[in-house]
């Protein structure tokens, strides 16, 4: 298992990864400076409202949109020249496989979330954003943000084993998180069956003007059921495989 994680850290593209979190960055720190400065007006230029602004984005579209550009770069390696032939031969089940590359999926993700929190936060240090910071806040913003995501990435990654195609797999995600415009207005009750709405839920802090509605209790035990059954049913159907 350790061989197969080793295997999928040298293949996965690092300098893409690097852009990809160098743009999320980017787009949503200007954004959350630039949004609180026009909002100032309503709203107190504080810690809550820039992380409200700064998450918006981040959580509804780019982080969910980051998962399954990431399951298919690590599926793209293997789409190449029957590497999944290479790989089923290898003396590890196909379980282990999948795991793996979960593992890696949710790490990298992981990556990303740490340097997307710790940038908002030199950001708003920098542009002199007001009052204390919730530290417990913004750590319960990263982890349940995180482990959101998983679920997700869970069925991204079986859906990107089954498609050859880089473009295909991006544009079908790409059509997937742009009802989180729309969606992410319903209460958490509904709107949590949608799982490329679940950062959005689990991230935003509570409390602020465009806060969505959430019932934490309903919202964390959907979260931790939704993760096992969708790793339980993501390998299921990636065991099926049909090798070409």
């Amino acid at each position: 298992m350790k061989k197969l994680m080793v295997a999928e850290v040298a293949k996965t593209q690092w300098r893409l990864i690097v852009l990809l979190i160098a743009a999320d960055l980017l787009v949503n720190m200007s954004l959350g400076v630039s949004d609180l400065d026009m909002l100032q007006e309503y709203y107190a230029p504080n810690w809550p409202h820039f992380l409200m602004v700064v998450y918006n984005f981040h959580s509804m579209f780019f982080f969910p949109l980051f998962s399954g550009i990431l399951a298919a770069l690590l599926c793209t390696y293997e789409h190449r020249s029957g590497g999944w032939k290479q790989l089923f031969v290898m003396p590890y089940s196909l379980t282990q496989i999948y795991a793996a590359k979960w593992i890696i999926l949710g790490l990298i993700l992981a990556i990303i979330q740490l340097a997307f929190i710790g940038t908002a936060i030199a950001t708003g240090f920098i542009t002199g954003v007001e009052g204390d910071l919730d530290w417990v806040m913004v750590f319960s913003s990263f982890l349940s943000g995180w482990i959101s995501i998983l679920p997700l990435a869970a069925l991204q990654l079986w859906f990107s084993s089954r498609l050859s195609s880089f473009g295909i797999a991006f544009s079908i995600n790409v059509a997937c998180v742009l009802p989180n415009i729309v969606l992410s207005g319903l209460h958490s009750l509904y709107g949590m069956w949608f799982p490329f709405l679940l950062p959005f839920y689990a991230m935003m802090p509570q409390g602020t003007p465009f806060a969505p509605r959430v019932d934490e209790y309903s919202l964390y035990a959907w979260i931790g059921i939704s993760l096992i059954a969708a790793f339980l049913l993501g390998n299921h159907f990636f065991r099926r495989k049909i090798i070409a």
